[in-house]
């Protein structure tokens, strides 16, 4: 029964998208449906997540890239949600890692990738009592153990959620205080054991984007993440940072 619920929760959302994009965007993100069916079938996703994954592909692919869903990253220790390539745009700055990304990726030193993890914001029976710092220390981790395997790493997150995105990992590299940084690693610590998250991890990973999916309206907002921090983390009431 949950696995038809699933696949008709996706043709409907399929229903939905198809008259708004293209026909070979269309035939791409069939693609990606097939996927999922086979991935719901051994019960490997859950459909909340999957809408969005699949209404950040469409983003994506919009916008020149090749996708692929539940992507295997460090021979297999990570799963990237979603993974993506695409031609280097104009203006795109060298990255001294990019051979090493290239050969790992098997692409062309003429492309570039993207790593983005969608956070719904469930908060598990054990974090009842700290749900704030369960989510930044989260984040955290999610930044830290992702970011160095592609050029860029996004979060996804619905437009009814705020992301608990730790200050001095917005703060630029080299710049971040090591206090701060001790603090977030106490914290990781307490939560994540195999594998740790290193201190030089959350010292040097960054975030280049924010994905904001409305799902309702079929919507997907690209933010930058100071942009972010600046307007909705500082919400009164959200977060104190």
């Amino acid at each position: 029964m949950a696995k038809k619920r699933f696949i008709k929760d996706i043709d409907i959302l399929f229903d939905k998208i198809k008259p708004y994009t293209s026909q070979d965007v269309m035939s791409k993100l069939l693609q990606i449906r097939e996927r999922f069916i086979h991935l719901s079938k051994k019960r490997l996703v859950k459909i909340n997540h999957s809408i969005m994954q699949l209404l950040c592909a469409k983003y994506l692919i919009e916008n020149g890239y090749r996708v692929e869903i539940e992507y295997p990253l460090n021979g297999g220790v990570l799963v990237a949600d979603i993974f993506g390539v695409r031609e280097r745009i104009l203006g795109f700055e060298e990255d001294p890692r990019d051979a090493f990304l290239s050969e790992m990726h098997g692409i062309s030193e003429d492309e570039e990738t993207l790593v983005l993890e969608v956070e719904t914001g469930y908060v598990p029976p054990k974090g009842a009592l700290n749900p704030g710092q369960y989510r930044l220390t989260r984040i955290a981790s999610k930044i830290a153990r992702y970011a160095g395997f592609s050029h860029k790493f996004s979060l996804a997150t619905p437009h009814y959620h705020v992301l608990q995105i730790p200050k001095v990992m917005l703060d630029p590299v080299g710049h971040r205080d090591k206090n701060e940084l001790s603090n977030l690693k106490a914290l990781c610590d307490a939560q994540y054991f195999s594998p740790p998250i290193l201190f030089d991890e959350l010292a040097t990973s960054e975030i280049q984007g924010i994905f904001v999916v409305n799902v309702d309206a079929i919507k997907v907002l690209e933010v930058d993440p100071q942009y972010y921090r600046e307007t909705v983390m500082h919400a009164e009431g959200v977060i104190q940072i």
